[in-house]
């Protein structure tokens, strides 16, 4: 029993972590103007700065668009990883200094994306099917998959290639096949490898708070 409620935690916890920094993204408070985004458009409904599927339940997944135009933004890292229904990102009038690809790491469905005119779309003109740039802004249409455009094979034949984010990929194992080279035909330890990392949070949560308690005491 101890083993569930403490998979339950690792995961509950996680998912706060995640979902407190979707939710300081959408609800900044930094911008000097209100939200452009058309979220009907994308079959969402209005979340702060943001367009979300489920009102309700503001997740990475149920986000579609984000507004940071004008939001005195320096830096983007971590604000965006694993948006995977993300089709609509405005960033420009910030004073971004740089980008890197992986500030879109999980991120590859964008449709439109705009950036300060210092800077190039994630990944090269290459990976997006147009890259305008404007004397005020960059825009990047329609994200291309890096599977696709580097024509990216997987040294395994029970493998293929899966896009991660720009210029960025990773190598899955076909459907029935796991382990090293993705060489063992059948299902995977779902239970006995949930059962370990559980044993082991609980080993080290343990650990963690015998080891407060004495120093409690001591004082």
């Amino acid at each position: 029993m101890w083993i569930k409620y403490s998979f339950i935690l690792l995961v509950f916890l996680s998912a706060v972590g995640a979902n407190s920094m979707i939710s300081a993204v959408c609800q900044m408070k930094s911008c000097k103007n209100q939200s452009t985004l058309d979220c009907l458009s994308l079959n969402s409904s209005v979340s702060g700065r943001c367009c979300v599927r489920d009102k309700d339940s503001v997740s990475s997944a149920s986000v579609t668009g984000i507004d940071l135009i004008d939001c005195s933004l320096t830096n983007i890292s971590g604000l965006f990883h694993s948006m995977e229904h993300l089709h609509i990102l405005y960033l420009h009038k910030n004073n971004i200094g740089e980008i890197d690809v992986d500030d879109f790491t999980g991120v590859n469905d964008l449709k439109n994306l705009t950036l300060p005119p210092n800077l190039s779309c994630p990944g090269g003109p290459s990976l997006w099917n147009s890259e305008e740039i404007h004397p005020n802004v960059t825009v990047c249409l329609e994200e291309q998959s890096t599977c696709k455009v580097f024509n990216v094979s997987c040294p395994n034949s029970n493998s293929y290639c899966s896009d991660v984010g720009p210029r960025i990929t990773e190598c899955l194992c076909n459907p029935g096949f796991h382990g090293y080279k993705c060489l063992r035909k059948d299902h995977f330890p779902t239970a006995t490898f949930v059962i370990g990392i559980c044993a082991s949070t609980f080993v080290v949560s343990a650990f963690l708070w015998i080891t407060q308690r004495r120093k409690v005491k001591k004082h």
